[in-house]
């Protein structure tokens, strides 16, 4: 049974008539991607992780897309980590639910995407607290069975590293970059107190166990385009120290409910400042499904949708990069309403449903899955660390 439909038999809800599963597929546009499957597939990759990191919008924030796509590869694959956690909440703005991140102390200065403030965006994450006081104790918590972990790299403003104790111990910690900083725990766990001292913003955590397999790291904000996050400082020298071997971008509704003149040369903007960083990374592009506008009597087609779905596969088309076209898998013009009727597009017409945006993950796992192997691969082997370093 195909994964979509044990998600359509499970009973919960029905997924809307129009899915186009016979164009589920990646669009690798000529590029060459045999050496990035040969490595993920391969029982003894020369990575030690596989990571994929998922840039996006609203759509990607709450995590839930890049979850599906997560699981579906781990569980194939081996499973390397959680991976990245953004400190979303700390900043009072909606994150994932599968992790918390708490403060013992107050935060004295934040920055989102969007809400800058006075002070300037400087975090690949989209988002950066600083704790009153120069010190806070900071409890992460992951929910989900194999997530639990043991290696911590702590992301913060340019040379402002922390010093980090766990029940009175000082870690060791090992710079990775003028924005990374590398701890390890005593042991695996779930839950760590983490007592952190410096004056620096904290842009976000990212959580590693001891072995092998796939790391997807997931960075998402409401309201961003292609263009903010080319305008955040050190973006790219940042993503360089997650060490991707993809870099998946969710980019476009926005684009289309605002201007879009510009979208093709802040693509190849963004696109150009990441492989200066990631010589080897290769892209995937996802276009953006229907939405609608409201208008005096009620709604119409937000028609910029698929003009700027245009752009994106012709860049693809014209650059070699490879792309994941949602709007036709969607069901293409018209798939808004149907994705209204089935529950699976919020009231607003713009946002999914939470059974919409699992959907959607499990559409864009299958087609991964798909390309990277298509034939069951034997279960990945799981060596373990030396976790004293």
């Amino acid at each position: 049974m195909s994964i979509l439909a044990m998600f359509h038999c499970s009973g919960a809800f029905s997924q809307p008539d129009c899915i186009n599963e016979r164009a589920n597929e990646i669009m690798l546009n000529g590029d060459d991607w045999s050496g990035l499957i040969a490595n993920l597939r391969s029982r003894h990759r020369v990575n030690h992780k596989f990571t994929i990191v998922h840039i996006g919008d609203s759509h990607i924030q709450p995590g839930v897309v890049s979850d599906e796509v997560r699981r579906a590869l781990q569980e194939r694959y081996g499973n390397g980590g959680r991976g990245l956690l953004s400190p979303l909440a700390l900043a009072s703005t909606n994150q994932p639910g599968d992790y918390t991140l708490h403060s013992s102390s107050s935060i004295s200065s934040s920055s989102r995407l969007l809400s800058q403030g006075s002070v300037p965006l400087g975090s690949m994450t989209g988002v950066q607290v600083k704790f009153a006081g120069g010190a806070t104790t900071l409890s992460i918590n992951t929910k989900v069975a194999g997530d639990e972990f043991y290696r911590i790299m702590m992301f913060h403003s340019r040379g402002d590293r922390f010093a980090v104790s766990q029940q009175g111990r000082l870690l060791k910690s090992v710079p990775l970059s003028d924005f990374a900083t590398s701890y390890v725990l005593s042991n695996l766990t779930d839950t760590a107190r983490l007592h952190l001292e410096g004056n620096g913003f904290l842009y976000g955590i990212r959580l590693l166990n001891s072995k092998r397999g796939v790391v997807v790291d997931c960075i998402g904000n409401n309201g961003a385009t292609y263009s903010s996050y080319c305008n955040i400082g050190g973006f790219a020298a940042q993503i360089r120290d997650l060490e991707p071997q993809l870099v998946i971008i969710s980019l476009g509704t926005n684009e289309a409910h605002g201007r879009f003149s510009s979208l093709t040369s802040y693509i190849d903007r963004l696109l150009s400042s990441i492989r200066r960083e990631c010589p080897d990374v290769k892209f995937l592009l996802t276009t953006p499904l229907e939405t609608q506008q409201q208008r005096s009597r009620g709604y119409s087609i937000q028609s910029n949708v698929a003009e700027v779905r245009d752009l994106i596969i012709n860049y693809g088309k014209s650059h070699k990069v490879a792309v994941w076209d949602f709007y036709r898998v969607g069901g293409g013009a018209g798939a808004s309403g149907k994705w209204l009727s089935a529950k699976h597009m919020s009231s607003d017409r713009i946002h999914l449903t939470d059974a919409g945006y699992h959907l959607q993950g499990k559409l864009l796992a299958k087609a991964l899955l798909g390309l990277f192997d298509p034939i069951p691969a034997p279960p990945a082997e799981e060596t373990e660390d030396d976790l004293t370093e």
